[in-house]
This record gives structure tokens, C-alpha cells and sequence, in this order.
């Protein structure tokens, strides 16, 4: 039973810290430098009708079509809903949910970080942002974007975190978890972004994506999309949160701000639990850590729920209901639609206010929400 002063204290103000769009057919022809339109990303469908990506003629392995199972049980092709293109559909269905405020995130421009040409990311990072800049100021305050970041090129994406914190709607920038140009995320030639991001004081966000065009844990172990996308994105996180803690990087950079998304919360229990006994017991062979990972974690990041996530109250308990942002992941195929944040005031082992700090607070701050706004 969700209690009305729980509702009537959250619905209406939820930040969404996750949410997706999909790009428009003529993203490239309206904002990608004529010069690289013809190396621009591409999607296929090969003779069994899986999606494969044409990559600057890298062609990906296959990935299922996706499909839903309609109110009769038959399965069938994947549509997303409106809202997932045109910005005012986006926001009708916000204002259905009780939702205020939504971050939204890429479907193509997941596979930016898979390109192996820095300068050709860069373009693509350049057009989708310019673009994405547009389709948010569509529905001024209720949307915001998470810009794209060329990692392959270090000194090109501190140009671009520079760039798009001038734009009022981006709130973020967003990068994969998988190594990009055979870099892992602690590497040292990334600290000039990282600087840049702190500086900018926009948050990174570390969102997988099953897309099988980065290298990608298990990848080379399984075809199936069940076992792959039931382990890149948590696996991929917890290597990514291990990157950034044990490598140092949050260390260096006190005031940069990181959210893992689109993995479920409840892996940075077990996470953190096994890297502060790694701290006490082996944290003499890694001497730049200094500080115990859970605290560094508690200080510097942010975790996203998903709305059906049952343990996240062991995340609260262990972690901290500070640390802990809601997600719709609107509006995917395995995404809650209509009922997300609903589903989360249903969770009877939250407490009221853990519940208003997961679905407004935490995001307000995560992002730079003003109350009220």
C-alpha cells in the first residue's frame, strides 16, 4: 500500500536520471560535418533480421530484434512509444507518470565510443549534442540532455565537456564503462577530461550498453542476448566503479561528481563490501588509494534504481540513501510504462523519506535541479 502523503509529497516533482531518446533519420544530414557524413553510423539488418552496426565499415555481430509480449501473450516487434523521439510526447507521458524533470540518454550514441577513429567520435559527439541540445529546449525545464564525450581523443573531449557546459540543457556527460582506443578509465591520458568534467562541474555518467561494438565482459564467451545483457551492464559498472576508485581517480578529482546507470543498485553492496576488504587487507600494494572505497564511493557517487528493484533497500541500508538516484529507462522494451515511479512507492521496504530522496532529491542534486523549477 503506498501511502497518499508518500504520493503526494513525491508525484508530480520525480527526476527521471535516466531516461531515452532515439535520434532522427536525419540527425547526420542536419548536424554532422558534410565531411564525415558518408562514415556516419549505420544500422543493418542481416538475413535472419538481426540488427548489426556499420561502424566506418566495421560491421558488429548480431543482436536480436527486439519484441513485447502484447495483452493476448503474443510476441511481437518492439515500437517505441512517441516519446521517444518527439520531445512534447515525452513530456505528455511525464506529466502521466508524475515525473518533472528527465535526463535523457542516447540509443545510437551508445556506439560512439566504439568508433576507432578519435577524430570522426568527435564529429558524431559534436552533431548528436547540437542536436540533442535542440530536441531538449523543446520542453524547456522538464528536459535535459547527457552530452557525449569522444574518449578515444582526450584532448578533443575536454574541448567538448568545455562546449556543451555553456548550454544550459545539458546537465551531464555520459560515457561507456568498456575500454575506448584500448584505454581503461583510470588511465592517466583521461585525467585532462576528467579535470575538465569537475571543473565544468557537470557529472559524469557511466551508462553500458549491450551493443556489441565495445569490448564488453562475457562477450567473448556468449552469443545469447540473455546472458550478455544479464552481464555487460552490471559486470562493465563494477569494473568502471573499481577503475575510478582504485585507480584514483576520484582521489584526484574531489570535485567531480560520477552516476552509474542502467545496472540495478544493488551491486555496489557486494562491490563496495569486497573493495573495502580489499582496502584493508591488500591496500598497501595500491598506495594511491587513500581513503577506504565505500567513503570515497558515499562522496563522490551516485547509483540508479530501477523502478521494480526490490534490493535497493539493501543499497539504502549499506550504501546510503543519499547516493541513490531513480531511473524510468523510458522507454524500453523492459521498461515500466505507465506505473514506474509508482512501482518504486510500492517498495514497503523504503522508508518515506528514502523514497522522496530516490525519486527527487538525490536527482535534483545529481543534476543541478533547482526546487521548484
Amino acid at each position: 500500500m503506498i501511502s497518499d502523503t508518500s504520493r503526494d509529497d513525491v508525484l508530480g516533482s520525480v527526476v527521471d536520471s535516466d531516461a531515452h531518446i532515439y535520434e532522427p533519420h536525419d540527425l547526420w544530414d542536419r548536424w554532422l560535418d558534410p565531411r564525415y557524413r558518408a562514415r556516419a553510423p549505420k544500422v543493418l539488418l542481416d538475413d535472419q533480421g538481426r540488427i548489426r552496426w556499420n561502424l566506418d565499415g566495421r560491421i558488429t555481430a548480431a543482436l536480436p530484434l527486439f519484441t513485447v509480449e502484447d495483452e493476448s501473450g503474443v510476441r511481437k516487434p518492439f515500437v517505441p512509444r512517441p516519446g521517444m523521439g518527439d520531445p512534447r510526447e515525452h513530456v505528455a507521458d511525464m506529466d502521466r507518470e508524475g515525473i518533472r524533470h528527465a535526463v535523457v540518454y542516447p540509443g545510437l550514441g551508445l556506439l560512439f565510443q566504439s568508433i576507432e577513429d578519435g577524430e570522426l567520435a568527435a564529429a558524431l559527439c559534436r552533431a548528436y549534442n547540437d542536436w540533442l541540445r535542440e530536441h531538449c529546449a523543446a520542453a524547456p525545464g522538464r528536459l535535459f540532455g547527457a552530452a557525449a564525450v569522444p574518449l578515444q581523443d582526450p584532448a578533443a573531449a575536454v574541448v567538448e565537456v568545455r562546449r556543451v557546459a555553456t548550454m544550459p540543457e545539458m546537465r551531464a556527460v555520459f560515457v561507456r564503462p568498456n575500454p575506448a582506443a584500448g584505454r581503461l578509465l583510470h588511465d592517466p591520458a583521461l585525467d585532462p577530461f576528467w579535470a575538465a568534467a569537475a571543473e565544468a562541474r557537470l557529472p559524469v555518467a557511466i551508462h553500458e550498453g549491450t551493443t556489441r561494438s565495445s569490448p564488453t565482459v562475457a562477450d567473448d564467451r556468449y552469443d545469447e542476448f540473455f546472458f550478455l545483457h544479464m552481464l555487460s551492464h552490471p559486470f562493465e559498472q563494477q569494473l568502471a566503479c573499481l577503475n575510478l576508485i582504485a585507480g584514483g581517480v576520484l582521489d584526484r578529482h574531489p570535485d567531480l561528481r560520477v552516476v552509474f546507470l542502467e545496472s540495478g543498485s544493488a551491486w555496489a553492496v557486494h562491490w563496495l563490501a569486497r573493495m573495502d576488504e580489499h582496502f584493508e587487507h591488500w591496500g598497501y600494494t595500491l598506495p594511491a588509494l587513500r581513503r577506504r572505497p565505500s567513503d570515497v564511493f558515499r562522496a563522490q557517487c551516485f547509483v540508479s534504481t530501477d523502478p521494480e528493484e526490490d534490493a535497493v533497500a539493501a543499497t539504502v541500508e549499506f550504501v546510503g540513501e543519499d547516493c541513490v538516484v531513480w531511473a524510468s529507462d523510458y522507454p524500453h522494451p523492459d521498461a515500466i510504462f505507465p506505473g514506474a515511479p509508482q512501482a518504486t512507492l510500492a517498495n514497503a521496504r523504503l522508508s518515506t523519506a528514502a523514497k522522496r530522496k530516490i525519486l527527487v532529491d538525490n536527482g535534483r542534486r545529481l543534476y543541478g535541479l533547482a526546487e521548484g523549477s
